[in-house]
């Protein structure tokens, strides 16, 4: 038995995963972004010691003016502070979940 399967409630899906689709794209891309807006309150709740990216950075055991990006730390001290402070074992494990949050939140507003 076939039946017509068309549902007509799903341009409001479609744009969403077009939005969340370029997202992916502007982040492999390597695209600049508030860490702030990036690691939401929520997940840094949920996945570390602390409040927000912020207090994360604040609270780390380098200076702020040491390096103008977390990436340019050196990766044997970033990851053993991140290891010590968050469920993640590296800084790459903890931009990628970040990034998959972020991705997930698209598709479910």
């Amino acid at each position: 038995m076939d039946f017509d399967l068309r549902v007509s409630e799903l341009d409001p899906f479609r744009g969403r995963l077009e939005k969340a689709q370029e997202r992916v794209f502007e982040l492999q891309a390597g695209t600049r972004v508030d860490s702030d807006e990036f690691f939401s309150e929520e997940f840094m709740r949920g996945h570390t010691q602390f409040d927000s990216f912020r207090a994360f950075y604040r609270e780390s055991p380098w200076n702020i003016d040491e390096a103008s990006s977390m990436d340019e730390l050196p990766k044997e001290r970033l990851d053993g502070y991140v290891a010590e402070t968050t469920a993640f074992e590296t800084w790459e494990e903890m931009k990628t979940r970040a990034a998959q949050a972020e991705i997930l939140d698209q598709l479910h507003s």
